[in-house]
């Protein structure tokens, strides 16, 4: 069978499927019993795998993208985080006891199941994404910057909170460093390459819709809003003494006080990550025409969703311990679920405002593409006409052309398709 043919998204599912059938083997391994080998047959593992989809890339321009080989690992570690995640929910049993038991003991708690479960389902999608757009030639920047926001939360919250976690760390615990620099490289790529696409930036509020501006309005006020929580939530775990903030985590949002100090973790990443962002966009809501907005609204997009399922998650998965769930009152639940799916879904909300005219460009064309026919007479505001290649006919805001030595093209009024229009209306 020639691997060729078929698309190379294909052959890294596949591969990223590989994964099954080594964690059973592995489980099945006395000599995982030991933290070392544990770590040096993983590392051996993701450096096969990386091998191997190179050989699926090898006769394909794609063999020159790096990030290539970053996703398609990446996509097989999915596979395995999908099969942790059912094993921690107790969906399945026999593939990775050895991991939990000398790998990464701290991922048997809520947050760990939870983050497992979307590297094995968001993530994973998201890979076979960007190697899908990566092999086909279109742009992945957006869906990458969403990945990198996303990836970046998980690994921060992740790596610090182990650190100071009750669990303690293992050798294993090292495999997490490349999910730390592979998505900064990744980062400083996509930003660096921004300059030829930007976000939807305004000049000017003259002329701007009623309806922008009260969309404006209502994301002025949210992140300002969303500054104040976060900062009253940092507060609060810090350790300050008001009455006001014992109430809070006791009453309404007792996970922030979780031993494994994961839910503290996400409390503090927004409160020293997330409200830079929530007071710039502001700043670009008041002052129009910030280009590096349309790039962060997506990164921050991206944080927000990893964030968010992890930490409303955790406050109700059975592996909390139930003093630190959310407190069975109407108004616990009713604040939790108010305030944590607008801190997901506002997020998401503010960055398709931001490419609001690329997302309608992009639908428009689509519609275009279907109802178009095959062949028809170009009307006067679709532009040029694609004709013959001996004979085109330059729009005006094409500029010169250019054409071979032996023919020249005729001007707009004597070219061809002028003149078999005026038979048309002739007849």
């Amino acid at each position: 069978m020639n691997l060729v043919r078929i698309p190379t998204v294909y052959l890294v599912f596949i591969e990223s499927l590989l994964a099954i059938p080594i964690m059973y083997a592995l489980n099945k391994t006395t000599m995982m019993k030991d933290q070392r080998w544990i770590f040096a047959v993983s590392v051996f593992t993701l450096v096969l795998i990386g091998v191997i989809s190179f050989i699926f890339v090898k006769a394909s321009p794609v063999k020159k993208e790096s990030l290539f080989y970053v996703w398609s690992v990446f996509a097989f570690t999915s596979c395995v985080d999908l099969f942790i995640g059912l094993e921690l929910d107790q969906y399945v049993s026999g593939f990775m006891e050895f991991y939990f038991r000398e790998g990464e003991p701290y991922l048997q708690t809520a947050h760990g199941t939870l983050i497992n479960w979307w590297d094995g389902t968001g993530h994973y999608a998201l890979y076979l994404i960007l190697i899908a757009l990566c092999c086909a030639g279109q742009s992945y920047r957006e869906v990458g910057l969403y990945w990198v926001g996303s990836i970046f939360n998980s690994m921060i919250v992740l790596m610090i909170g182990s650190m100071i976690g009750p669990t303690g760390l293992k050798w294993s615990y090292m495999l997490n460093i490349p999910y730390v620099f592979l998505p900064i490289y990744a980062a400083v790529q996509f930003l660096r390459d921004g300059s030829k696409s930007r976000g939807t930036t305004r000049q000017s509020k003259s002329g701007q819709p009623t309806w922008e501006k009260l969309v404006e309005v209502f994301f002025g006020l949210w992140f300002s809003a969303a500054t104040v929580l976060a900062f009253f939530r940092g507060i609060a775990i810090l350790g300050c003494k008001g009455a006001i903030f014992k109430t809070y985590l006791t009453d309404f949002e007792p996970y922030i006080k979780d031993d494994n100090e994961y839910g503290k973790m996400q409390v503090l990443t927004h409160l020293f990550y997330f409200i830079p962002f929530y007071l710039g966009a502001v700043c670009a809501l008041i002052y129009p025409g910030q280009k590096w907005v349309g790039d962060w609204s997506i990164i921050h997009a991206g944080a927000a969703v990893q964030s968010q399922l992890s930490f409303i998650g955790g406050s109700i998965h059975w592996r909390t311990p139930e003093k630190f769930r959310v407190p069975n009152t109407s108004e616990a639940h009713l604040f939790f679920w108010l305030v944590n799916l607008s801190l997901l879904i506002v997020p998401h909300l503010h960055a398709l405002y931001c490419h609001r005219n690329e997302v309608a460009h992009l639908f428009l064309k689509r519609a275009t593409t279907t109802t178009s026919p095959s062949k028809s007479l170009p009307s006067r505001s679709e532009g040029p006409v694609a004709t013959s290649p001996s004979k085109s006919i330059p729009s005006r805001s094409d500029g010169p052309v250019a054409t071979s030595p032996s023919k020249s093209i005729p001007s707009r009024r004597d070219g061809p398709v002028t003149r078999h229009m005026r038979k048309v209306k002739a007849s």
